[in-house]
């Protein structure tokens, strides 16, 4: 009797962990320290910001972007799979509502031109003949854990490419990133805190771009 008891036990704390985490989660992420100072530099405009990720539905490659539901909405928001203790696609972290990931990698190079030494202006400096005109096509943001086991390491994944013109030069770099974390038992405080790490990397490696590529 109380083996059958401690089963039924088992069994309704399994279930319960799974529809937990079969939800869409708002959780929000912390962008780089930044200090927010005049600059004296070129001019920049962050013209255009474009979510060109591919989602797959409810696939069994973690490391791609993926969901049951694919709304637009969705697609705009999410950046984390979770999964649940079957080693199941179980969810995903989304930003708040009103939020979006362009608006995140938006904010995150308009710093990051800054930072080098750039001044972002608004978008209607962009016909001046010496504003550099910026546009971002994020390719990949992602963090996720493999599915062999509960103890897979977290990932996240970023890349984005950043095109400039400036009367008729065009210049093109990439930004690539993947930052892993070995956990004992993933939760969703550490995709969030992997992914922000992740961030923190893109940023630091787009200064250095900027500052050594423009």
């Amino acid at each position: 009797m109380k083996i059958l008891i401690k089963l039924l036990l088992i069994a309704c704390f399994a279930l319960n962990l799974s529809a937990c985490s079969n939800s869409e989660k708002s959780v929000d992420l912390r962008l780089p320290t930044y200090i927010d100072e005049p600059k004296n530099g070129p001019k920049v405009v962050i013209a255009d910001v474009t979510d060109n990720r591919m989602f797959i539905g409810n696939a069994k490659q973690p490391n791609l972007p993926s969901g049951k539901i694919l709304s637009r909405e969705y697609k705009s928001r999410a950046y984390a799979r979770l999964k649940n203790m079957f080693n199941e696609q179980s969810g995903a972290l989304l930003l708040p509502k009103n939020n979006t990931v362009e608006g995140l990698f938006r904010k995150l190079i308009s710093r990051a031109f800054s930072e080098a030494g750039y001044q972002v202006v608004e978008p209607s400096f962009a016909d001046d003949a010496d504003t550099i005109v910026v546009a971002v096509s994020i390719k990949q943001f992602w963090t996720w854990a493999g599915l062999d086991n509960m103890t897979d390491d977290i990932n996240s994944d970023i890349e984005l490419d950043i095109y400039t013109q400036q009367n008729n030069m065009q210049k093109h770099f990439k930004l690539k990133n993947r930052q892993t974390r070995k956990v004992i038992t993933d939760t969703k405080t550490l995709y969030k805190t992997t992914t922000e790490q992740s961030l923190e990397n893109i940023y630091h490696l787009a200064i250095e771009k900027i500052q050594h590529q423009l």
